[in-house]
């Protein structure tokens, strides 16, 4: 069995490449459509897929059948086209970049960081979420710590990580992030984390998402309190010319105390803003995560 999985590691990637292949030779918007055929081929695995029903259906029990069937191809599509796009990361160069990617308040970066406390940067598994990492770094040159989940097959994990660590970002695994995140910080660089993972059930936070209770890092919020750090959330928005556009808010924090009831109310916060994003425009979400699937506690952990 175990030799077997590392004949698939070895093929997963080997289509990888051969798609990384393709990729650099299409047009922003050829790439997009060919990322569209790429996440239908995704949509072969029947489990996820439910997965993804499940999750859909459940956040919009008022949406017809056929719109939840739009929003589960849009989100298979929107998978495809992160991944072809990631591929073609090497061959985009800064200027390519700026044609794909807009920030419309792009200063915000440099103000935030000229106040020397360090930065957290917050989004989701939402657009281009890894062209949002790398330009982030690319565009404002300020040192990015992106704290990751490893992916079970560590041929594409170190591949792939080559590609996101290209422009100047770093790349911490979640289970080594703590003092790396701190160090960041003080030195007055930035940590970047993705909110929408499901945490660890005996330890982190359970907050309403889309009606439902789902476990939280509690880790940026108690980063953001104890030592007084700016947050930043922005997400990448698609256009339909498979462009993007960004919108960076700074989430305050400056009215809660660094308590179990201030980091509480301050995860609160930045889920209530996904939520809100994601509503806008839920075929661009990941809804192929099972993002509920720790049971909250009966005593309330808010």
């Amino acid at each position: 069995m175990k030799r077997f999985n590392i004949i698939i590691d070895y093929l997963t990637l080997l289509i990888v490449i051969c798609l990384g292949f393709i990729s650099r030779f299409l047009s922003i918007q050829s790439r997009g459509k060919f990322g569209q055929f790429v996440g239908r081929f995704l949509m072969i695995s029947r489990r996820r897929k439910k997965i993804t029903y499940d999750n859909i259906k459940t956040a919009f029990p008022e949406f017809a059948e056929e719109r939840i069937q739009e929003i589960l191809v849009g989100s298979y599509h929107n998978l495809g086209i992160t991944m072809m796009e990631l591929l073609a990361f090497p061959y985009l160069k800064i200027d390519g970049f700026r044609k794909y990617l807009k920030y419309e308040n792009e200063d915000l970066f440099r103000q935030i960081h000229s106040r020397g406390k360090g930065m957290i940067l917050l989004s989701g598994h939402y657009g281009n979420w890894e062209m949002l990492a790398c330009t982030a770094g690319a565009f404002s040159k300020i040192p990015i710590t992106i704290v990751v989940k490893p992916q079970r097959n560590k041929l594409i994990d170190h591949y792939l990580n080559q590609y996101r660590t290209m422009y100047g970002n770093s790349i911490v695994p979640m289970s080594k992030a703590a003092k790396i995140m701190i160090k960041a910080i003080k030195n007055n660089e930035a940590v970047a984390l993705l909110v929408d993972q499901s945490a660890d059930a005996s330890k982190d936070i359970f907050v309403d998402f889309f009606g439902r209770k789902a476990v939280t890092y509690e880790a940026p919020a108690a980063l953001a309190l104890r030592l007084n750090v700016p947050i930043l959330i922005g997400f990448a928005v698609r256009n339909s010319d498979f462009t993007y556009t960004v919108e960076l808010n700074e989430l305050k924090h400056d009215d809660l105390n660094n308590d179990s009831a201030g980091i509480a109310e301050l995860t609160k916060r930045h889920v209530a803003i996904l939520e809100n994003i994601i509503r806008k425009h839920p075929h661009l979400w990941a809804w192929q995560h099972n993002r509920w699937k720790h049971k909250a506690p009966n005593t309330e952990n808010e």
